[in-house]
């Protein structure tokens, strides 16, 4: 998983494991059946990025690994991965999904199938895996997915197209499936992030900016968020999405840097702009301490 929006991914992730399970194994050809979030560490340097156990009528595991930066290298690394999921749960079979955030994490050795070859030139090992760039889909097939899945539509190139209907269509379907606030909050504050993959900071903030005067202006959407977070988007690019975005600072750097002290909190809080708070979502891997991330700033 790319450092710089980990956290983001998690936390949508995170939020309804079930969800992201059922997408990916209905694509990868496994049998439905109830999920189970697994022990991602392999006990090795690696650590995968989400793993799965689906019992279904033939149990297998589900392997999700969510790039947004290319390199050459990954299907090599996905095969060790594969087998060593694997070997961990009793040799059950594995399904690898690769999934790509945007065009510029696509390359060229990405295509499928991983091939090891001895030194005559004959075939060792054959590895094949499935990969999802999440641009060519269809807005639709991203918020069908469900709403932990949906903040991923607007990384589609339909999006891209038209962004301010894009972010409707988001707002729309957390509307319909009744999203309570605390989830609507982390959502909006994953999809400014996400965003960031794709798009100029400066268009990002003024579709932030129509969106709140959309929900402002949107009584059924008050009802489930309450006029407090449609008010809080309307002064500054939204509370909630502010609210995200410390939440993600918080968590990158606490994995990153360990547990920040009082003074650290108190100055992360008191940053209100989202732009700073995304620059420093961008700083995190350069940053060497929680000091030095808030004095670059």
């Amino acid at each position: 998983m790319s450092k710089p929006f980990d956290a983001t991914l998690n936390s949508m992730i995170d939020l309804r494991p079930g969800e992201w399970a059922a997408h990916f194994a209905r694509l990868a050809g496994i049998p439905p059946g109830p999920s189970v979030p697994l022990d991602t560490d392999l006990a090795t340097t690696l650590t995968a990025d989400k793993v799965f156990r689906i019992n279904g009528e033939r149990p297998s595991l589900l392997h999700l690994e969510l790039q947004s930066g290319s390199r050459l290298g990954i299907p090599a690394e996905l095969m060790r991965y594969n087998t060593l999921i694997s070997h961990q749960h009793g040799l059950l079979p594995v399904e690898t999904v690769l999934i790509l955030l945007r065009p510029k994490a696509l390359a060229g050795d990405q295509t499928g199938v991983y091939q090891r070859f001895g030194v005559s030139g004959n075939l060792i090992a054959e590895f094949r895996y499935h990969v999802v760039r999440v641009w060519e889909h269809p807005s639709q097939y991203w918020l069908d997915g469900g709403v932990s899945l949906a903040p991923l539509s607007l990384l589609t190139d339909e999006a891209d197209a038209d962004l301010d209907r894009a972010l409707v269509r988001l707002q729309e379907c957390l509307r319909d499936h009744r999203v309570d606030e605390t989830a609507v909050k982390s959502l909006l504050g994953s999809s400014y992030v996400l965003c960031g993959l794709r798009y100029e900071r400066e268009r990002v903030a003024e579709m932030y900016r129509r969106l709140s005067m959309l929900l402002e202006e949107s009584t059924t959407y008050q009802e489930i968020l309450g006029k407090g977070l449609s008010q809080g988007l309307s002064q500054g690019r939204t509370q909630g999405v502010r609210e995200g975005q410390h939440n993600l600072l918080m968590l990158q750097g606490t994995k990153r840097f360990g547990q920040p002290d009082e003074t650290i909190i108190r100055a992360l809080h008191a940053i209100e702009d989202p732009a700073r708070l995304a620059r420093l979502g961008e700083r995190i891997l350069e940053a060497a301490d929680w000091d030095d991330l808030l004095r670059g700033e």
